[in-house]
């Protein structure tokens, strides 16, 4: 799915981030359920649960989404195309490159790491103050109105900010159906698996909380979905059996 150099780099730049960015710092996405589910997993699994290639960064206020932009920008040297952030790095060394040599370099040599800055709401009067339009989420407003949807966690010396473990599954569920992606989409299956067995809340109990922040019409898809191929590779990559992982599937569609 992932390669270990890169989410090695991305972990790097995650460091790198947080170093330069005023505290507390929402962070979302694949590392959110890193920081949720890697205590619980790594006693059982006696290893560290799979981190992600990108970074995705929660903000309430445009006004601070657009200082970190800036840092991303003039001071990490982030290139910017349409609404996220990047940097071009090697897929065996994850040295950074310049633009010279992503040009000389063939593209599976490759991947463009991303940082993806993300709003609660966005609309026209969100791009004209920013100069861009930046990806929205609609339950960050959960999380920001509410301290029961959000959780803290210390890392790199610096205070974080994360959605509740449901919350969490919740944009997981949605997320999965919207993927054109494949490694993305298997990603979003092991995510929402991890979710449901290592978050610290009780499997049925974080499937029954997470049901009330996705629609009718979400799950119906998902039932239809089914993940019936996504089965074997989450159980080889969280190293589950797979009638545990069906399981779990099974009673997010029930």
């Amino acid at each position: 799915m992932y390669e270990d150099v890169e989410i090695e780099t991305s972990y790097r730049y995650l460091k790198i981030v947080f170093s330069r960015l005023k505290e507390p710092i929402f962070i979302l996405g694949g590392w959110a359920v890193f920081f949720t589910v890697n205590a619980d997993y790594k006693r059982k699994a006696k290893r560290d649960y799979i981190g992600s290639r990108d970074i995705d960064l929660g903000f309430e206020k445009p006004g601070t989404l657009k200082e970190t932009a800036a840092v991303l920008e003039k001071e990490l040297k982030f290139d910017f195309v349409s609404f996220r952030f990047y940097k071009n790095v090697h897929s065996e060394t994850g040295k950074d490159l310049t633009e010279n040599e992503s040009k000389s370099l063939p593209q599976h040599m490759i991947f463009p790491m991303y940082v993806d800055l993300i709003m609660a709401h966005a609309d026209k009067k969100m791009k004209t103050k920013l100069g861009f339009m930046p990806i929205d989420e609609p339950l960050l407003k959960k999380a920001f109105g509410s301290k029961k949807f959000r959780r803290t966690a210390t890392e790199f010396g610096k205070r974080l900010l994360l959605p509740s473990p449901e919350i969490l599954l919740a944009m997981k569920l949605n997320s999965v159906l919207n993927r054109d992606k494949l490694h993305k989409r298997l990603k979003d299956v092991c995510d929402i698996v991890a979710l449901c067995l290592f978050s610290g809340i009780e499997t049925d109990k974080i499937i029954k909380e997470s049901r009330k922040f996705v629609s009718k019409k979400s799950f119906k898809k998902l039932k239809k979905a089914g993940f019936e191929n996504e089965v074997s590779h989450c159980s080889n990559t969280l190293g589950l059996e797979p009638e545990t992982v069906k399981s779990v599937l099974d009673k997010i569609n029930g």
